[in-house]
């Protein structure tokens, strides 16, 4: 068995150490990275037997950092930003249309995303697709992401951004179904309270029975679907599911806009360049929104 006192550190331990610094956690470097506490925990271990010094304290409170840890901390943070900055000239050279392309979506336009991807999958099967579906903005500084779907009114200026589409919420009730007075409210979690439609405070909200709290406007559709309550849902996802019924409101609801933004660097990338040609393109015809899709690159 190797001695670990003699070993050179591995840029997997840095890389985990880094995650720890930056979210100040153990369980928040887990959580960031999607591998497990003990992971975490037995590749810290290693690189403090490597390294030969404490690097962090456990605490009842969670931990903290040895004067070498927060000293090796600002060394990983640089390694990483360099490492990213490489990993974005690499995607700038990139001029083919083959290899990996890594997009965030949020789960509402998923549906007449999976649509567009297949289509351009089968005229370019030497594109990879990877697809993670999340309601959290992927974070574009990261050379991990390469495009993002996100709903919003204010996208990040340091952004290429595609407008896709606006769109406006509407209450809905399982279709068929009576409108009872003090029916569930059917809502996002309080890590989307900041969300125009959690913010909105019609007469039906304050009214509700309960809210029933879930993670995204998918799961809340699922759940408004079976009659367990009423909720507001994106207009374009309503009026495609038969299942789906809306309630007129006399308060103006909220709207929403949907953007494809990507990094800067990426502006030449062929891959990033393909899938935004057909995107624009092909969006419309996957999804019943009002507004063609429009060329935004901001300017400082």
């Amino acid at each position: 068995m190797q001695d670990c006192k003699n070993a050179d550190p591995l840029w997997n331990d840095l890389k985990i150490y880094n995650a720890v610094v930056c979210e100040g956690s153990l369980s928040g470097a887990s959580r960031r990275l999607s591998i497990s506490h003990s992971t975490v925990c037995r590749r810290i271990s290693r690189l403090e037997d490597i390294v030969g010094v404490p690097l962090i304290r456990r605490r009842s409170n969670g931990i903290a950092f040895t004067k070498d840890g927060e000293q090796l901390g600002g060394f990983v943070r640089e390694m990483d930003d360099r490492a990213n900055d490489i990993m974005f000239w690499i995607k700038q050279k990139k001029d083919d249309l083959a290899g990996v392309l890594s997009l965030s979506c949020c789960d509402i336009a998923l549906q007449s995303l999976s649509r567009i991807v297949g289509d351009l999958s089968v005229s370019n099967p030497g594109i990879q697709f990877d697809i993670k579906v999340s309601a959290m903005n992927a974070d574009l500084r990261l050379a991990s992401t390469d495009l993002a779907i996100r709903a919003t009114t204010s996208p990040d200026e340091s952004l290429v951004g595609v407008k896709l589409s606006h769109f406006q919420f509407q209450l809905a009730k399982c279709a068929g179904a009576s409108s009872p007075p003090h029916a569930n409210w059917i809502c996002l979690n309080d890590a989307f309270s900041h969300l125009p439609a959690e913010r909105w405070l019609g007469e039906q909200k304050s009214e509700s029975q309960s809210q029933i709290k879930v993670d995204s406007y998918m799961s809340a559709a699922e759940l408004i679907r079976t009659g367990t309550g009423i909720g507001l849902l994106p207009d374009f996802v309503v009026e495609n599911d038969p299942y789906l019924e809306t309630i007129e409101v006399e308060q103006t609801l909220p709207n929403w806009d949907l953007w494809l933004v990507y990094h800067r660097s990426q502006i030449n990338n062929g891959l990033v360049k393909a899938f935004t040609n057909h995107l624009k393109s092909h969006w419309s015809d996957n999804q019943a929104l009002p507004l063609p899709p429009t060329d935004i690159s901001w300017q400082k």
